[in-house]
């Protein structure tokens, strides 16, 4: 593990030595990879809707208990208008009963959740793609906010902002800490983040190639070939703007929101294409790259091929402190 370089709120409440947030990846971040980035110093989330049952979710969260070796991770909950969401309500529990305290909520309000946590000791950190919502949800008691803007992967909202503009502005208006994410994918950026107010930066799509995700091998073969281009956003049309790998999933989807246009448009308009489990049985299990929509941003021109998550961590720390370093020597 490198040592710390920064003391943030973030790295306090999280008692981990780097202000690095591993966000939930669906179908990605469970137990190996989780537990990688815990022991590699980064505060990391296990997506709970990424496990069938409570059952299954149960056995992934013991393995990743063992695996982290004390090193402290969460768990995320997705709560979506648009997919289902079971687990939920079971995983909270399931999850405290085994000592977790930190919960990455997404998508929707938390609700009664945050209390429901804090009751037993827990935080709670809001993924939040407006800064109305962001703002709401500290005044209704998180612990603190992760704020992203269009340039995320994945489900950035409709705000037609960039992250740095986003953070301004709720800088504005709330006192707990903010992480901040988006295309984010080298420790420069991290550096970047902190010097705009942040007490973390929030990253995903760098570690789309690490060794511990378990996809077929021409998934993280075509993620590291990709450049800063080969992302795209659809589904705007539906207010779910959904950032992706171009492919041709992504500009079949793409087509036919063109060709609705003039029309009031839902999900069932596009059918399988857009549901969050077509990639999953297609392209993470046969390699069929073209074949599904895949979450990633910008910042996959930065994810290399043949690290772990630990590696990963570390080589955005060295980035960081490097920044640092070149930052200071132009001190007056």
């Amino acid at each position: 593990m490198s040592a710390p370089l920064f003391k943030t709120r973030l790295t306090e409440m999280y008692e981990v030595p780097h202000p690095i947030i591993v966000g939930g990846m669906m179908w990605m971040s469970k137990a190996d990879f989780v537990a990688s980035c815990a022991r590699a110093g980064a505060m990391s989330f296990m997506t709970a809707k990424s496990y069938p049952d409570p059952e299954a979710f149960t056995a992934g969260l013991e393995r990743c208990i063992d695996l982290a070796d004390g090193h402290p991770f969460g768990v995320n909950f997705s709560i979506s208008r648009y997919r289902p969401n079971h687990i939920v309500e079971a995983g909270v529990e399931i999850a405290l009963d085994r000592g977790i305290r930190h919960f990455e909520t997404a998508g929707s309000h938390p609700g009664a959740l945050i209390d429901r946590i804090h009751a037993r000791g827990g935080t709670v950190i809001h993924k939040s793609t407006q800064v109305r919502h962001a703002v709401k949800a500290a005044k209704d008691g998180v612990d603190a906010l992760v704020l992203v803007g269009m340039e995320a992967g994945g489900h950035p909202g409709v705000n037609p902002h960039p992250g740095h503009i986003l953070l301004s502005n709720l800088l504005k208006e709330v006192d707990v800490p903010i992480a901040l994410g988006g295309g984010i994918g080298t420790g420069r950026q991290v550096l970047g983040c902190l010097a705009q107010g942040a007490d973390a930066a929030v990253l995903a799509t760098r570690f789309l190639t690490a060794t511990e995700i378990d996809l077929h091998p021409n998934y993280a073969q075509r993620m590291a070939a990709a450049g800063m281009d080969d992302t795209m956003a659809v589904l705007h049309s539906i207010k779910d703007t959904w950032r992706v790998l171009k492919n041709e999933t992504a500009m079949k989807v793409a087509e036919m929101e063109a060709s609705f246009a003039g029309r009031p448009v839902k999900h069932e308009d596009f059918g399988e294409l857009v549901k969050g489990d077509y990639a999953r049985r297609n392209a993470y299990v046969t390699g069929d790259m073209d074949v599904g929509l895949m979450s990633c941003s910008a910042a996959i021109a930065h994810a290399g091929p043949g690290q772990s998550a630990g590696e990963i961590v570390g080589d955005l720390v060295a980035e960081m402190r490097e920044a640092w370093a070149g930052l200071s020597a132009m001190a007056v």
